[in-house]
C-alpha cells in the first residue's frame, strides 16, 4: 500500500505541475509513463519506470531516497508476491521496517510540495517576482516562504539558493534583475537569517565567489544596503571588495549614515559623520535619516546623533542652507529632543543671522517653540530666536 501511495503521489504532483504552472517537462513525463503503461497494461514495469525517470528529469528526490525508495518497490513486491523461505516461512516485514519505510515515504516525497520537481531556485525567484506588490515587507515574504518553500528544504540546496540570490542581487545586470533586485534582496535577508551561522561559513570557504561583486554603483549599493543588515558579513569578503564598498560609500553621504559595518561601534560612526561638512549633509536623504535616528535609539545615542543636525543647521552659511538643512535634519529630530538638546539648538538658532532671518524661519521655528513648551524650556532669553515667531 505504501509503494501504491509514493506512485499516486508522484503522478498527482506531476499533474499539478502540468495544469497549474504549465511545466513541460512534467507534461512530457506524463506522456511518456502513459505509452510505457498502454504497451502493456498488466505490468508494473511503468511505476518502476516513473520513479526513475522522476529522479533523472527533475530535482524532487536526492540520491539517496531514489535508492531507498526502489528498495521499499523489492519490499512491496516480495509482501505482494510472497516467497518461502528456506524454513517455509513467507516474507514478512517487521514494524520498525515499515515504520521507517513510511518515515521515507513521508519526508523524500509526500511532505514535498509540487514545486521540488522543478529547479527550486528558477521557481522561487520567478514566484516572488510575480507576488512582490505584495511580497515586499520582510515579515510577508518570510512567511510565506516558510509556508511553501522551506518545508524539508536541505541545508545545500537553501546554499543553492542563497548563491543564486547572492548572484541576481550583486553581480548581474540585466532586465530581470534590476527590476526584482529589491525582492530579490529581501529574500536574501530572510534566507540568511535562517542559517546565519552555516551560511557565513559557506561564504568564508567561498570567498573569491561572493567577493566578485560590483563595480557597478547599482549592485555595490545593494551590497552596502545588505551589509547594513547583516554587518558581520563585511569581514568576510576580500580587500578587493571591501577596497570596492568603502570607495563606493566615500562620495555618497545617504551611504555613509547606513555603513555601519565600516566602524567598530556606532560611537565611532558618529565621530566620523561629524567631520563631514554641513555641504554634504544637505544631500542626506530624510528616510536615510530617519533610518540612522533609529539605529541610533536602538544603539542608545539617539541625543548625540540629533545633536549632528544641531551643528550642521547651526553652521549654515546660507538661507537657502538654512533651509534645506531644517527641513531634512532638525524637523524629524524635535520629536526626540530632551531639554539640553533643545537649548542647544536655541542656542545655534541665536548666534548664526542665516537660521533667525530668513523667510521660513517663522513657519519653523515655530515647531521648536512647541517643542520647547512641552518641555517646558523657556525661550525668552533667546532674542533672536523670539523674533522670527
Amino acid at each position: 500500500m505504501l509503494w501504491t501511495v509514493v506512485i499516486c503521489d508522484l503522478v498527482y504532483k506531476l499533474q499539478t505541475l502540468r495544469d497549474l504552472h504549465g511545466d513541460k517537462k512534467a507534461k512530457k513525463l506524463l506522456e511518456d509513463v502513459e505509452v510505457k503503461r498502454a504497451a502493456n497494461p498488466t505490468s508494473p514495469d511503468w511505476e518502476v519506470y516513473l520513479l526513475d525517470e522522476v529522479s533523472k528529469r527533475t530535482a524532487l528526490l536526492e540520491t539517496g531516497e531514489h535508492t531507498q525508495l526502489q528498495n521499499l518497490q523489492k519490499l512491496r513486491h516480495l509482501s505482494a508476491h510472497p516467497v518461502l523461505s528456506g524454513a517455509d516461512l513467507l516474507f514478512q516485514p517487521t514494524k520498525e521496517m515499515v515504520r521507517a519505510n513510511i518515515r521515507l515515504a513521508l519526508e523524500s516525497l509526500l511532505l514535498k510540495p509540487p514545486m521540488f520537481s522543478k529547479r527550486i531556485v528558477e521557481a522561487l525567484v520567478s514566484d516572488i517576482a510575480s507576488n512582490k506588490a505584495i511580497l515586499i515587507s520582510g515579515a510577508k515574504l518570510k512567511s510565506y516562504l516558510e509556508a511553501r518553500y522551506f518545508p524539508n528544504m536541505r541545508p545545500e540546496i537553501e546554499l543553492e539558493l542563497f548563491k543564486a540570490l547572492w548572484k541576481f542581487c550583486f553581480k548581474l545586470r540585466n532586465t530581470d534583475t534590476d527590476t526584482h533586485r529589491d525582492i530579490n534582496l529581501v529574500a536574501l535577508n530572510v534566507v540568511f537569517e535562517r542559517n546565519s551561522a552555516t551560511l557565513r561559513a559557506a561564504i568564508d570557504g567561498d570567498q573569491p565567489y561572493f567577493s566578485d561583486v560590483g563595480p557597478d554603483d547599482d549592485l555595490l549599493s545593494a551590497l552596502v544596503n545588505f551589509l547594513t543588515d547583516q554587518p558581520s558579513l563585511f569581514q568576510s569578503l576580500n580587500n578587493a571588495a571591501q577596497v570596492l564598498i568603502e570607495g563606493h560609500i566615500d562620495g555618497d553621504i545617504n551611504l555613509k549614515v547606513s555603513a555601519s559595518f565600516l566602524h567598530a561601534d556606532f560611537p565611532s560612526q558618529l565621530k566620523a559623520l561629524s567631520a563631514e561638512d554641513g555641504g554634504t549633509f544637505q544631500k542626506l536623504k530624510e528616510k536615510n535619516w530617519r533610518g540612522f535616528l533609529e539605529v541610533a535609539e536602538h544603539e542608545g545615542h539617539l541625543q548625540e546623533a540629533c545633536g549632528l543636525a544641531i551643528e550642521h543647521y547651526g553652521s549654515s552659511g546660507s538661507f537657502d542652507n538654512a533651509d534645506k538643512r531644517f527641513g531634512r535634519l532638525v524637523a524629524p529630530i524635535l520629536e526626540h529632543l530632551d531639554s539640553t538638546r533643545l537649548e542647544e539648538l536655541l542656542g545655534a538658532i541665536e548666534d548664526n543671522s542665516q537660521t533667525y532671518d530668513r523667510r521660513r524661519a517663522k513657519t519653523d521655528h515655530s515647531e521648536v517653540k512647541e517643542r520647547a513648551n512641552a518641555l517646558g524650556v523657556d525661550t525668552s532669553p533667546y532674542k533672536n530666536f523670539e523674533a522670527t515667531l
